[in-house]
């Protein structure tokens, strides 16, 4: 068993590895174990102890996790769809208070992210059971309504399912962020940003939250020095935008190209 399998499954698992593990873990009645990834964090480590047909449940396992490679939980999803509705009740009960509060987007954004939630949890309950028609059928409906809020005709139930997982992964990455967003910004989407000198801080400025995903560090040789920082001609420091060798003007100014016709003459 042991040269067939490969545990715990990661994400960069080959599939012909997957294959091999899930059988044979599964022919022997073993815990099929799935390493979950976590920004800024060591992976989890999820063991799944099938029950019944244990190939039949080590495959949905494997469905499940190639279908949503973060592998979010219903439980999760059920949590966030009622933190969602939560949020929504509260906006209706303010804009009752004072009408046009309410930003008129606000209610398409919870109708789709409330019937993605739904959506997701209904197609992982079906991966987990072939059987399940109902969850799928479910699934594929609350994916069509979904694809009506965006302008798209219904499509037919794999083909809705399909469209759903991959509209999750977009949803993820440029949805609106979560309450417990891991880049601190509490659902809004903005942090602060601070600047210091000798350990003071000396200015501060609002930031398009990243999510909790660490940007690239800039080289020493960048013009900020590496830091990432800088400052404009009235010494107020502002955040370097990219990657720029510093020696990128000096090079401008050799290039003849760089001036007009006059310059090349």
């Amino acid at each position: 068993m042991t040269a067939f399998t490969t545990t715990p499954i990661t994400r960069d698992t080959a599939d012909h590895q997957v294959a091999h593990t899930v059988r044979t873990l599964a022919a022997h009645h073993q815990p099929l174990s799935v390493a979950l990834d976590r920004p800024g964090a060591a992976p989890t480590i999820v063991h799944y102890h099938p029950q019944g047909d244990p190939v039949a449940e080590a495959l949905a396992c494997a469905a499940v996790r190639h279908a949503y490679p973060d592998t979010p939980s219903v439980g999760r999803l059920m949590s966030d769809f009622a933190i969602e509705y939560h949020h929504w009740q509260q906006a209706v009960a303010a804009d009752r208070r004072q009408p046009g509060i309410v930003d008129p987007d606000r209610k398409r954004q919870h109708e789709y992210t409330a019937g993605l939630f739904r959506a997701v949890a209904l197609d992982i309950v079906a991966l987990q059971s072939t059987s399940d028609i109902h969850s799928a059928a479910q699934c594929a409906q609350a994916a069509n309504d979904l694809r009506r809020l965006d302008g798209i005709g219904a499509a037919e139930q794999e083909t809705a399912r399909d469209w759903l997982r991959a509209t999750y992964r977009t949803w993820l990455n440029d949805g609106p962020h979560a309450w417990d967003c891991p880049g601190g910004c509490g659902g809004a989407g903005i942090v602060m940003t601070y600047y210091y000198e000798d350990g003071v801080a000396v200015h501060q400025e609002p930031d398009e939250c990243g999510r909790g995903i660490a940007a690239d560090p800039h080289p020493d040789h960048c013009v900020c020095g590496g830091t990432g920082q800088g400052t404009d001609d009235a010494g107020d420091p502002f955040a370097c935008l990219g990657y720029i060798e510093a020696d990128q003007a000096d090079a401008a100014h050799d290039d003849p190209w760089a001036s007009g016709p006059a310059a090349r003459a």
